[in-house]
Parts: structure tokens; sequence; C-alpha cells
């Protein structure tokens, strides 16, 4: 006998009640699942039941029956909402529609919890057939919480491998001799197999190894598989497997997506000073960054990465901010060694140790990426290598890379009184932030534009390119050398 919508609604100490779509009381329910999502069908499987706060239940009219039908389309067994929470106010064309088809919509008292109702629809369908698919559904439903927050693959991996008592493992269809995630790796006597491998985005397949048998399941989370080492797995468990690993890795992929974002915002925040060190201190742990063990890289884009999937995969966190051909990144140094494997260049500055040098890290990496090249690509800044390969070692250097680089500026400057080199300073001193810049010089902001446009004009070099920015920053400084700019400590 199965369990339907009618007879959820006759256990009264649910606290549930009808508010639409009577017609429908006769659906069966396999499941409850809670999701707060715009179109909550996506991760769930016919005669499931979604639970909701409102949140994703949208305020106007003509979507409310469009987030009904999607739930239709997949063949739902009902909708309910958790009374006084977060739906909208105005539900009438979401109850219009459900009366119509005969969808049930139901509504759950404020003090009855979602688990309660879900161990309730659990309990009533305990027969042979859905006892492994209850357990994985349990394992699912526990972590829809947690899979909000960071969480550990390794351990939701091996938490399913107990309970059902199977061998499985997340490979990348894209690289599949390479385990997507290091800290849930799969036997190194698979990966030649895999490798050789060509797999389908749609359909589970089997391929054979040593007289084993091991299913290759897609997910709808793209370019992620799941190899299943069991011969007698049946299809209703496979597609549990497919929900909750999807489910997780979408989920913690939009996390991890919008974190990158968020730290895009941050880094240009702080390279413009429109924040103050206090209000940075206070976000960067969101970042997992601890300015003690955290430095300044700047490396060369390879137009045939994906770096948000490779930091998503090897869980690489920090701030950054992309320009064309190189990213500069605020990280902790563990990560180095994994980026520089992935980059043609490299430069490192020094350890942070503290936010107040975060300016001098930013000049350091751009120096030490400037020295890099095809046979040393990864380079550290340090005071050593700054006086030996930064700034020129003697006058004759001095004098030839000054004249290069800012000699027509300087010509300006003698020839009508212009500050074209004080203006030039002081601007890369300040990490090109235009507001202190024109209040430590003195003068009006569209005074500075105006400035800055002059000396890119004549040097023939560009502010917001790091080449041109890094060439300009090490002439200064013979400039200083020269004695033709005045030396600031």
């Amino acid at each position: 006998m199965q369990f339907t919508i009618k007879e959820l609604l006759h256990k009264a100490e649910l606290k549930i009640h009808l508010k639409a779509g009577k017609a429908g009381i006769d659906r069966t329910i396999l499941w409850a699942h809670t999701s707060e999502l715009e179109n909550p069908s996506k991760w769930v499987l016919p005669h499931y039941l979604i639970m909701t706060t409102g949140l994703g239940i949208p305020k106007d009219a003509q979507k409310q029956r469009q987030y009904l039908q999607y739930l239709v389309d997949a063949e739902l067994a009902g909708l309910l909402i958790s009374d006084h929470m977060n739906a909208p106010n105005d539900l009438e064309a979401l109850y219009e529609m459900a009366d119509e088809i005969g969808f049930p919509i139901l509504m759950s008292d404020y003090d009855t919890p979602f688990i309660n109702i879900a161990k309730v629809i659990s309990d009533a369908n305990k027969d042979k057939k859905e006892a492994i698919n209850h357990q994985l559904i349990k394992v699912l439903y526990e972590h829809t919480r947690s899979l909000i927050k960071e969480h550990n693959i390794n351990d939701l991996v091996n938490r399913v491998r107990t309970l059902l008592s199977i061998e499985l493992y997340l490979i990348d269809i894209t690289r599949p001799t390479v385990p997507p995630f290091p800290d849930a790796p799969y036997p190194l006597d698979w990966q030649d197999q895999l490798g050789k491998h060509i797999f389908s985005t749609s359909k589970t397949e089997r391929i054979e190894q040593n007289n084993i048998t091991c299913s290759i399941v897609p997910l709808k989370a793209k370019n992620y598989a799941l190899v299943i080492i069991d011969q007698t797995i049946n299809n209703d468990l496979l597609q549990n497997l497919i929900l909750l690993f999807s489910f997780y890795i979408e989920g913690r992929k939009e996390n991890f997506a919008q974190l990158m974002k968020l730290s895009n915002e941050l880094f240009d925040d702080i390279l413009h000073e429109r924040v103050n060190e206090s209000y940075v201190e206070k976000r960067l742990p969101n970042f997992r960054i601890k300015p003690a063990t955290s430095l300044i890289i700047i490396f060369k884009r390879n137009p045939e990465l994906h770096y948000e999937t490779l930091f998503f995969n090897h869980a690489i966190y920090g701030i950054l901010q992309s320009q064309k051909d190189a990213i500069m990144m605020l990280t902790d140094q563990a990560n180095i060694d994994l980026i520089s494997q992935h980059s043609e260049a490299i430069g490192i500055s020094n350890p942070l140790e503290n936010l107040s040098r975060l300016n001098d890290a930013i000049k350091e990496a751009k120096l030490a990426y400037k020295k890099s090249s095809k046979s040393y690509p990864i380079q550290y800044y340090a005071e050593d290598n700054y006086a030996k390969y930064g700034v020129p070692k003697s006058l004759e250097d001095a004098k030839q890379l000054f004249e290069l680089n800012l000699g027509a500026l300087y010509q300006q400057d003698q020839a009508r009184n212009t500050r074209y080199l004080t203006t030039l300073k002081v601007f890369l001193d300040n990490d090109r932030a235009w507001e202190k810049s024109a209040k430590q010089l003195h003068i009006h902001k569209q005074t500075l534009v105006y400035r800055i446009q002059k000396i890119q004009e004549i040097t023939g070099r560009r502010t917001d390119s790091m080449e041109d920015i890094v060439e300009l920053w090490i002439a200064l400084k013979a400039g200083e050398i020269l004695g033709l700019i005045e030396e600031t400590h």
C-alpha cells in the first residue's frame, strides 16, 4: 500500500492542512525534499513532496504559475509551505492554478519541523524495495543543511560507502585520470582504463577491469560523473546517487563562484582604497586568509585552463584580481606549488605578515613577476634579489634604463616644469589610488587624470597594464639612483 497526500493530512500531530488542489490528495508520496530554489524540480524524483519556507516562491502571479508548472512537469506529489515563514503574502495565483489542475498545496504549522514530516513519510515507505533507497535519501536529507556550508567531499563519499556498502568515486570526465578532488582520490589501477574511455554525458555506462564491473554515471553537475564498482546496484539507487552528488557539487560550486566574485570586488576595493584596514581584516577570514601565512602572487594566465574550476577542485582560497594576461592573488603560501604547476610565469612576494604591508607585497610580486622567464618561470621577491635584478647595479645601467623608459618625460619636466615624474611616482606609490594621490599632490582629481593621460602619451606606457607598471616602477628606481627623482622611504 502506498502513502498518499490524503494520509499525510490525517496525521493530526503534524498540523498540516490543505490550501488548494483537493482533487490531487490521492497522489502517492515516496519522499519529502526541502528546497528553497526558484525551480525545485531540478533535484528531485517523481512522487516527491517539496517542502519549503516559501523563500523561492516568486511574488509575481505569472511567475507563481510557472513555479507550480515546474512541479507538475516533474510529476511531484505536491507542495508543502511552512506557515508564517518566507512565502509571499499573496499566493492566490498559486492556489488558483493548483485548484484548476488538482495539484495539492499544503500548509504546515510554523512549529512543525520539516524533519518530522519527512520521518512520517519515510516510515510509511519502509518496504523491502525501498530499504536501500531510504538509507541514501536519509543521507541526502541529513546533508541538506550542511551542504550550504563548506563540507569535505571525502567525508561524504566515505559516509555513502559505509551506509550502502558500495565502492564509489568522483571523476571529471574531461580529465578522467586526475582525481578532481584531491581529498577523494581513486585507485591507480582504474586510471589507465578511464583515460582510454569515451564518456557519455547522458547515460550510465559499464566498463570492466580485471573481471570487475564498474558503472560510470554522469551527474547533473557538468563534466562530473560517479564511478561505482558494484554489479548489483539498481536504477533507483543510481538516481538517488545522482541527486545527492549533483546537489552537493552544484551547491558547492555556486558558493565558490560567489566567493570568487566577492573576492574580486574586495581586492578592487583594497587597491583603490575604498575600504579601511579594519574592514579588510574582518573580511579576510571569509576567504580563508591569515596575513601571517599569506603573500601576493602574480601569475600568467593559461588560456586553456579554467582557474575557477582548478581552485574549486583543489580548495584554493584567496582574494584575486583578474587582468588580461595575468591574475594577482592574495593567498596562503601553501597554494604556491599547485598554482605554479599551472602557469608559465609567476612572481611571488615576501610573506605579508600583516595587512599594513599589503601595498609593498603587491609591488614585490610585480617586480618578481617581471623577472620571470621561460628559463626561470618562478621568481621570489627578496631584498637581495631586488638589489641584484630589480634595480640596476651600475650608474651606466641606471642611465640607460631611465632614458629608455622615462627620458622623454624627464625632458618635458625640465622644459615646462610639468612635474610628471613626481606625479607618476606618487600615483604608483599609492597603487593607482586616484583620491589619495590627488590629495598628496595637492591637486584636483581631474587634474591628476589629465596628467596621467599625458604621461601615458609621452611614455607609450599604460597605467592599467601590469607589465608597463613594472617597467615604469623600475625606471623610477633607476631615477632615484641617479638623483633625478627624490627617493622616499
